[in-house]
């Protein structure tokens, strides 16, 4: 999201309550025509009654993938080290599989 998140807004549908926080889903306002995108987030304090209208960062590709607030108090760099780590983790894997394709082809 931190090269292609867009600006816009987000209703506050409902909450469940979680272990000492609530899990608040939202429904993104997109442009008519597209399919409905709802996400959800983890929060202390809900947002207010329902319907309120919050601030979000969504990517116009995966609305669903949105977040609360607004593109200059949101931190991107917690998603970089979650990134790394599935990504390596995949390549690795990967590198795995094709030896042991090799090997299994050798026998």
């Amino acid at each position: 999201m931190k090269h292609h998140g867009v600006e816009g807004q987000a209703v506050y549908a409902f909450h469940e309550y979680a272990t000492g926080s609530h899990r608040v889903f939202f429904d993104v306002c997109l442009p008519e025509g597209a399919p409905p995108a709802r996400f959800h987030e983890y929060m202390r304090e809900l947002p207010g009654p329902e319907g309120t209208v919050v601030p979000v960062v969504y990517d116009s590709r995966k609305p669903r993938r949105a977040r609360t607030g607004v593109r200059k108090d949101l931190d991107f760099d917690k998603e970089r080290p979650v990134v790394l780590l599935v990504g390596g983790t995949g390549l690795v894997l990967l590198g795995i599989g094709a030896l042991l394709c090799l090997v299994g082809t050798a026998i």
